[in-house]
Order: structure tokens, then C-alpha cells, then sequence
């Protein structure tokens, strides 16, 4: 082929430019608005898809999460950023999971989605699984029971018998819907169905029994018998006759003769859960779930299979467990959008002052760090600003007031933390670009406000001990009490309930300097529930301060201590991210 060259000469006469400019509108004009429009929110994400308020030319301010999702006049243009290529926008959607995993897409390259898989596992699930599967990550310290061990291909969650391996609807299921009772979330509101096969497809790399073996035949499950008094009965005595009651007890709280006593094929210790409560049910309590388990058993723990009774047996057993359900399941979302509602008045930490009448308040899940029974497993969040300070308040219920004590130095106290991720952040978008919400990860910052209970009765008692005693602390001055003695103090902020800390992952967790301690708080106990509040003006002073005048939403975490149950540092309760917007007026 001749290839004809262009002369240089026509770039020097006069007529050239014109017409090229000329050239160029035509080309602009032919090109579809869409794709103009497509660029521009590239361009957003490459600015870090935080200043939603610079583009005054959008008619609609851009929704949290908005970015992730392929807009209808865009279907077939293969979708947004590193989710190009796609022909199913629900598709690449998060939270897009109705099928749950009952088709698999078609993904062309393997090595590509595992890259994808990778990729997502290191952001959200290498810190309690670690990086090899072992189970092992940096969290594992913290979390009981531990993570599991890919590398056996020992699952409990299947719809397949003893012993077989699970079938990819049923890692499917577990990623989506998370593990009740444990640390491990449901991930439903964080991936898209994209984001899942890739995690699946990565997790089955982990062990060489998915090259090996083939996946378990599905075991079918019929609709459930109608609930009568006779099926009820048979499954009581079944609860007996199968030994159901050496592990779970006769109250099915857990506490049978070999609860203390069990292990599970890794020689950890197997905690039993209380199954009077829908909530601690692990595969789910509907039906259904609990005659899966039934059928298939949890492979690598004590608990077996009973495909050896009767399907009628099986299903007398699971209406018996839920005829003893003692609470209501409670339906709550995970990585939600909270807000902070403007008000007019001069905002203070007072727990039941009248600005919190009427502010719309929401319901959090919490999650076990360590399984326990009776863990608080929802906490109730609100908050208001007036432009120039912010509070958040938080209300729990706690039948027990644990808080400091001069005679009982070493109790184990009540708290709370409310935590921020640091610097330009969102939830997962585009290589998911949030610290990991235990506590941040290296070089994604996360700022705490630590409340602990109990200082505000200490201090009265200080106080009425320094009256009766002229001013001088007599126990302090023979004993070393608890105020004077740097290494019993509270924390570093003297008369202040709240401590502010930052931390960078696990074991990093660092005290602010004393004159940068911004945040006030107040906790109160009565009648059986916490409430605490805590109040910082919006414009930050230091560094490693959350910025609360920002445009776009911040991303908040929460985390209780309960004294009853000897919490202290890493053995508490949490929440995952969630999205807290400051409206102003």
C-alpha cells in the first residue's frame, strides 16, 4: 500500500486554519450529547467525585454512590470507568443482587475478573481473611469466632451434602448476606453483582479442591408444611432424641452440657449461639434456611447433618425453633445515607435538650467483633448542626450501668466511638477508595471521637472528697488515686468524657495532642438505655480532623464497649461505613 504524504507547505498558506477550524465544530456538533455527557463524569472521578456542588450545571445534585451506576440512556455504551464492556447495567450496578448468583454472566477472560477479584478482596476482605485465605489477617486478633480458612475448601453455607463443595450460588449467598451473630457483613449494599462472581472467582482460587472436585449436587427444598401443634410437638422431642439439647441447651440459649467444650476442624473453639433469637440464626430464619442447615450441616464445626431423619422430621424440627423465637427479626440496611439537620439555636451537650425533639433518627446494625449473647445489635443515631457547630447523638439499650468506680478501679466500662474516614473519600467506587471501617488501613487515615463512661461521676466524687478534706486529695496523695496517677487517668483530656484519637489500621491507634482535643461530650444513663452526645465546631483546626464543612458526605462508623460483657480496646461492637450528609440551611 502507498502511503500519501502530507505537505508541509499547506500548513503555511493563509486559508488552512480557517479551515480547519471549520472541521473541527462540524466534528463537535456531530458528536451524540450522551457520550459529552459520559466524559463529564469521567472527569468527575478523576477529580475524586467529591465536589458535587462545583457542577452548578447539573440540574440534580449527584446522589452518594450515583457514579457507580450506568444511567438508562447509557445502556450499551458499556458503562462507567474500570466497568467498561458490560451489556447488563443492573449488571454493574451495587446492591443489583434479586438473582443472587442463580446465573453466571458470561466474563470472557478468567485472568481478568480474577485481577478484578483481587483487587476487591484486598480493600474490603484481606484484613480478617488475609492474603492468602489462611483466615489469618491483621484483625484476626480481635474477631471470635475467626475468619474462615479458604484454603481447605471447608464451607459451612451450602446446598450441598456433607463434605462436598459449595456451589457458587452459595458463596453467592454469604458474601450478599453476611454471617448473623459474627463479624462478617453483608456485603449487599458494597458490590455489584460483577464485584461478587469476581470475589467468588478469587475465592475458589484460594483452594485446590474446586480444581479437583466438582461442586456438590443442590439439595431441593420443597414448601414447608403447614404449622400445626402435632409437627411442634414431634420437633420437640426430636430436639431431644437428636442431642440437639447437648449443645444448644433445653432453653436453646446455647448453654447445653458440650457448649464449652467444642472445637472446629482448625482446633478453634466453637461458640453456640442462642437460637431463641432469629437475629443469631447464621444461614437466615425463615424456613427454608433452617431446614438447609439441617440437611447439609455447617461442614468444619460440630454441628452435622440430619439428612438421616425424615423430611417430615426435618421440618417438625424447624417449626419447633421457630415456635421459641423470644424477639422479632429486625430488617435493617447497611451503608446508609444519615444526616446531620439544620437548626437555628446554639447547640450544647445536654442529652435531652429540646433541639433533639422531632430530628429524624436512624436504626444502625451492629456487628460482634467477639460472639457474645446478649449483644447489643442496634444503636440509634441523630444529628444536627447550626452552620457553625455539629452534634451527633447516640441512644442505646444497656440493661447495666458499668462505668468507673473508686472502689472498683479495674471494672470494665460502657462506651462509644463515632469514626471518620479521613482525606477524599467515597464508598466503594471505582476501586473502592474507603479505609477499611475497623480502624483505617495504612495511609487511609480514620479520626475517632472516644467517649467512656463514668468520668462524670468521678469527677463529683473528687470533688466532695477535696471539700471534706480542705482541698487536699488524701487518697491521691497515700495512694495514688485514679485522677493523679498519669498511668490510671481516664484518658488525656482531664475534665472532657470524649477522647480524639486517629488511627492507621490495628495497633496504631495515637491520642491527639492535648490542645487539639476539639470534642465535647456527655453521656447519661437512665432506665436502661445510653444516651450520649457529642459536640465539635464545624471547621476543623488540625490535620487529622474530620472536615465537617465539606460538600459531600462524610463517612461515619460506630463502635460500643459493654461493660457487663469485660469489652475493652479491640472486643466490642461496630457498624460498617455509613454516609452522613450535613444539610445546612
Amino acid at each position: 500500500m502507498k502511503l500519501t504524504t502530507f505537505p508541509l507547505a499547506v500548513l503555511h498558506r493563509p486559508v488552512f486554519y480557517p479551515v480547519l477550524l471549520v472541521c473541527l465544530l462540524l466534528v463537535l456538533l456531530l458528536i451524540p450529547t450522551a457520550v459529552l455527557s459520559d466524559d463529564m463524569k469521567h472527569e468527575g472521578h478523576s477529580m475524586g467525585a467529591m465536589d458535587h456542588g462545583a457542577m452548578d450545571h447539573q440540574k440534580k445534585a449527584a446522589e452518594p454512590g450515583e457514579e457507580y451506576r450506568v444511567a438508562p440512556e447509557d445502556e450499551g455504551h458499556g458503562g462507567h470507568g474500570d466497568h467498561g464492556g458490560a451489556t447488563d447495567s443492573l449488571f454493574r450496578t451495587r446492591g443489583a443482587h434479586d438473582s443472587m448468583g442463580a446465573e453466571k454472566p458470561d466474563f470472557g477472560e478468567e485472568g481478568a475478573l480474577l485481577a478484578r477479584g483481587k483487587n476487591i478482596y484486598l480493600h474490603m476482605c484481606v484484613f480478617c481473611h488475609g492474603e492468602d485465605g489462611n483466615g489469618g489477617g491483621a484483625a484476626v486478633e480481635y474477631l471470635y469466632p475467626w475468619p474462615r480458612d479458604f484454603r481447605k475448601g471447608i464451607f459451612k453455607f451450602r446446598s450441598t451434602p456433607p463434605d462436598t463443595l459449595p456451589r457458587d450460588e452459595d458463596l453467592y449467598r454469604t458474601i450478599i448476606k453476611g454471617v448473623a451473630g459474627t463479624s462478617m457483613p453483608a456485603w449487599k449494599d458494597a458490590v455489584s453483582p460483577e464485584d461478587t462472581w469476581a470475589l467468588i472467582n478469587l475465592i475458589k482460587s484460594f483452594s485446590p479442591r474446586f480444581k479437583k472436585e466438582p461442586l456438590g449436587e443442590k439439595i431441593k427444598i420443597g414448601e414447608p408444611p403447614a404449622v400445626t401443634p402435632q409437627l411442634i410437638a414431634r420437633g420437640k422431642e426430636l430436639f431431644t432424641q437428636a442431642k440437639c439439647v447437648d449443645c444448644h441447651g433445653e432453653s436453646g440459649k446455647g448453654d447445653g452440657k458440650l457448649a464449652d467444650s467444642l472445637i472446629d476442624a482448625w482446633k478453634h473453639s466453637v461458640f453456640v449461639h442462642d437460637i431463641t433469637d432469629p437475629n443469631y440464626l447464621k444461614r437466615g430464619h425463615l424456613p427454608q434456611d433452617i431446614f438447609m442447615t439441617l440437611s447439609t450441616g455447617l461442614d468444619g464445626t460440630p454441628m452435622r447433618s440430619y439428612a438421616d431423619l425424615a423430611e417430615e422430621d426435618r421440618w417438625a424440627l424447624v417449626h419447633f425453633i421457630r415456635s421459641r423465637f423470644a424477639k422479632e427479626f429486625k430488617e435493617a440496611e447497611f451503608e446508609t445515607d444519615i444526616f446531620s439537620y439544620p437548626v437555628g439555636v446554639e447547640l450544647n451537650t445536654e442529652v435531652d435538650s429540646p433541639v433533639w425533639e422531632g430530628v429524624r433518627s436512624t436504626d444502625l446494625v451492629l456487628r460482634p467483633l467477639s460472639a457474645r449473647r446478649g449483644a447489643i445489635s442496634t444503636i440509634n443515631f441523630s444529628s444536627v448542626n447550626n452552620g457553625e457547630q455539629l452534634a451527633i447523638r447516640l441512644r442505646w439499650e444497656d440493661p447495666t450501668h458499668d462505668a468507673f468506680s473508686e472502689l472498683t478501679s479495674d471494672i470494665f466500662r460502657d462506651g462509644a466511638a463515632v469514626q471518620f474516614a479521613l482525606g477524599s473519600v467515597t464508598l466503594h467506587t471505582h476501586g473502592h477508595n474507603e479505609p477499611f471501617f475497623g480502624m483505617g488501613n495504612r495511609n487511609k487515615p480514620v479520626n475517632i471521637w472516644h467517649w467512656k463512661a463514668g468520668l462524670e461521676e468521678t469527677l463529683a466524687a473528687e470533688d466532695e472528697l477535696e471539700y471534706s478534706t480542705g482541698g487536699v486529695d488524701m487518697d491521691a496523695l497515700i495512694y495514688g488515686g485514679i485522677m493523679s496517677n498519669p498511668v490510671s487517668r481516664l484518658n488525656t483530656t482531664a475534665e472532657n468524657a470524649v477522647e480524639e484519637l486517629n488511627a492507621e489500621g490495628f495497633g496504631t491507634i495515637t491520642p491527639q495532642p492535648a490542645d487539639n482535643q476539639n470534642v465535647e461530650g456527655f453521656g447519661e444513663w437512665k432506665d436502661g438505655v445510653w444516651t450520649v452526645v457529642f459536640l465539635r465546631d464545624m471547621l476543623k483546626t488540625g490535620k487529622w480532623d474530620i472536615d465537617l464543612n465539606r460538600k459531600d458526605s462524610a463517612l461515619v462508623a460506630l463502635a460500643l464497649w459493654d461493660g457487663l460483657k469485660e469489652d475493652r480496646n479491640g472486643r466490642k461492637v461496630v457498624s460498617v461505613w455509613q454516609r452522613l450528609n450535613v444539610l445546612r440551611k
